[in-house]
């Protein structure tokens, strides 16, 4: 691991854009919060490019893989003159946004300036598609665009090593449920994108053991809580979710895979586009239900409590999309799709 651009933290940049509030945009324009995301990855190509370059020159990688968002990596790739290949974590929003994105898409000419400037410094053409092909964990029927060169490979749930609480291990003699909202909801939108108090009463009132598992820096953001529900921090989400007879969350794609792998019935509460789309697809399978954050009412949330724990079909669907996972090519197979490609076999 080399670490590059220390100066850039994309974090505080999301966290900045949020305190800043919301900006209204010109008709026809990008919303405010895509256009956020473009510029903040335009920056930090800026900020790595120099040492990604020279990075790239000194370990003359044979193959170069990376995010879509990360408009530094075909520079890199070039600088080596190695193919790039994009590597997804869910449904390929960028190709699909309305708005293009560099390099998944978007026509070379319709590329940012300030980003086609960049390259040029660095002796790299702009390019429809950055990338020779795709790694996509995400199911091909759960996706919402038709993926160019799509490499499928099965999601393995890693989120991390910690201590695990003894709660976690113990087998539960009520139904266990656990409740988060990731990593970047807070920081993106604050906690009240999440209705927390609202979920927890609802699991309380179902008799149900409750797992809340929250970040230290989240961990002063948890409303009182009734007896009986246990708070980890910190705690990877592949090491409880296999305890567990359901899962809440906020409808990150990492979550929906994790608690899917595990073939645990799921219920999201998204309050964003991204994570909507996440969650419209999970349902669509039958593995789960969602409930957009806008329309939590006490009814609704029953309603969605009571079929995720006790719907049967919701049960078979989610052992289904668990099968649908593990019939997928195993990451170490994958491997040698990817050595073809350093060798120079785009076929």
């Amino acid at each position: 691991m080399v670490t590059i651009a220390r100066s850039f933290d994309m974090t505080a940049e999301l966290a900045r854009h949020r305190a800043r509030g919301p900006v209204a945009s010109e008709p026809g324009a990008p919303n405010p919060l895509f256009q956020t995301l473009v510029n903040a990855q335009i920056r930090f190509a800026e900020e790595a490019a120099d040492e990604v370059v020279s990075l790239a020159r000194d370990w003359r990688p044979d193959l170069v893989v990376a995010d879509p968002l990360v408009l530094a990596a075909p520079l890199a790739a070039a600088a080596a003159d190695a193919p790039l290949v994009h590597h997804l974590w869910g449904p390929d929003l960028l190709r699909a946004s309305e708005y293009g994105y560099p390099g998944s898409g978007m026509s070379a000419d319709a590329w940012p300036e300030q980003l086609r400037e960049l390259y040029a410094r660095h002796g790299c053409a702009p390019q429809a598609e950055n990338a020779v092909a795709t790694v996509d964990p995400w199911l091909e029927a759960m996706q919402i665009v038709e993926v160019p060169s799509r490499i499928p490979v099965r999601f393995v749930p890693y989120n991390g090593t910690n201590v695990l609480p003894v709660p976690v291990l113990a087998p539960s003699r009520r139904r266990r449920v656990l409740v988060t909202w990731g990593s970047m909801l807070v920081i993106r939108d604050g906690i009240e994108a999440f209705p927390v108090a609202d979920v927890v009463k609802t699991l309380h009132e179902h008799d149900t053991e409750i797992i809340l598992a929250v970040t230290s820096a989240d961990r002063g953001l948890v409303p009182s809580l009734p007896s009986g529900v246990t708070v980890v921090e910190n705690v990877p989400l592949n090491a409880i979710v296999p305890s567990c007879d359901a899962i809440v969350h906020h409808g990150g794609a990492g979550s929906i895979m994790t608690a899917a792998y595990y073939g645990v019935p799921q219920l999201g509460i998204p309050a964003t586009r991204d994570v909507q789309t996440c969650c419209a697809r999970l349902a669509d399978t039958g593995a789960g239900v969602s409930v957009h954050n806008e329309d939590v009412t006490v009814d609704a949330l029953a309603d969605a409590v009571a079929t995720v724990l006790t719907s049967d079909r919701v049960g078979r669907s989610a052992a289904a999309l668990r099968a649908e996972i593990l019939a997928q090519p195993a990451p170490a197979e994958v491997v040698a799709r990817l050595g073809a490609l350093a060798a120079g076999d785009l076929g």
